[in-house]
């Protein structure tokens, strides 16, 4: 539940790929040198010299997760077109790179018109992020302004999509990430009480909503976004609620020091032929069942 972060530990090849075929292990915060555990997983594809197919893959906790995929066309050794589809952004993305020095690549992702990423890299693929990395939202306000040392992220600045600043140094990777202390049902308890109270009518929406939460290194909640959303009037309904949760954060770890955190709870309404509603956790995911 987590931003994606880039950072090459090593190469191997799979018996069940084909030749051209290639696997990257990523570590927690981009750590590339040995790091203790693998955190993301890229499966790149070689299709051709001039299409590339990229699969990049969450460890859980029996088995690593699909969390988004990118179709990749180079055009030239300078642009590159990717389809992406994931749970925080899927479109059309430009890339477009540019030499820069001591051998770095100078990229910019656009989205249309508007400028989504934009940093240096090592590598192509995958981005081997250093130095500063910029990323606006997708109405192309700015969203961070990161600095990166051999790929991992050292510290950031961020603004909310109106301008307001948030909180500094928030990660995105880390080795222990926060806990709810009054317990996972309690806060299920009081998201379903806050839609209830609403009125809202859950038989209008349908399909996947992430939530993103910073959990500040003090334990607290410091900001909380609709990732994806369904419905403007249940992202407001659940902005509001997640910002009111009772109950204190036992922070993030990175490197056994608090650490303020981007949290994302990924929320599934689907329909269900039983005659009630509930709310329950699988793997990290909260389902909505709809009567």
């Amino acid at each position: 539940m987590k931003k994606l972060l880039f950072a090459l530990i090593f190469i191997m090849p799979l018996s069940s790929f084909c030749q051209n075929d290639t696997v990257y292990y990523f570590g927690i915060n981009g750590k590339i040198d040995n790091p203790e555990k693998k955190d993301i997983m890229k499966k790149v594809d070689y299709r051709s010299s001039r299409k590339i197919k990229v699969k990049t893959y969450k460890a859980g906790e029996e088995e690593w997760q699909l969390i988004y995929a990118e179709n990749i066309k180079v055009v030239s050794d300078s642009v590159y077109e990717i389809r992406m589809k994931g749970d925080e952004f899927s479109g059309r993305v430009t890339r477009i790179f540019e030499p820069s020095v001591n051998g770095l690549y100078r990229f910019t992702d656009r989205v249309g018109n508007n400028i989504k990423r934009q940093g240096t890299t090592k590598s192509k693929i995958p981005l081997i992020l250093e130095g500063e990395v910029t990323e606006n939202y997708n109405s192309g306000t700015k969203k961070s302004v990161a600095q990166y040392k051999n790929n991992q992220l050292i510290t950031n600045k961020n603004w909310q999509s109106d301008g307001i600043p948030m909180v500094d140094d928030i990660f995105y990777s880390v080795d222990n990430e926060p806990g709810y202390e009054p317990g996972m049902t309690f806060l299920h308890q009081q998201i379903r009480q806050a839609i209830k109270d609403s009125k809202f009518d859950l038989l209008t929406v349908e399909g996947k909503m992430v939530v993103g939460l910073v959990i500040t290194k003090d334990g607290k909640i410091g900001g909380v976004q609709i990732v994806k959303g369904i419905s403007q009037v249940l992202n407001g309904i659940l902005v509001n609620a997640f910002g009111k949760l009772e109950g204190d954060w036992i922070p993030a770890k990175l490197n056994n020091q608090n650490v303020s955190y981007f949290q994302m709870i990924p929320i599934n309404f689907i329909y269900n032929k039983y005659n009630f509603d509930y709310l329950e956790m699988d793997r990290g995911m909260m389902y909505w069942v709809i009567n």
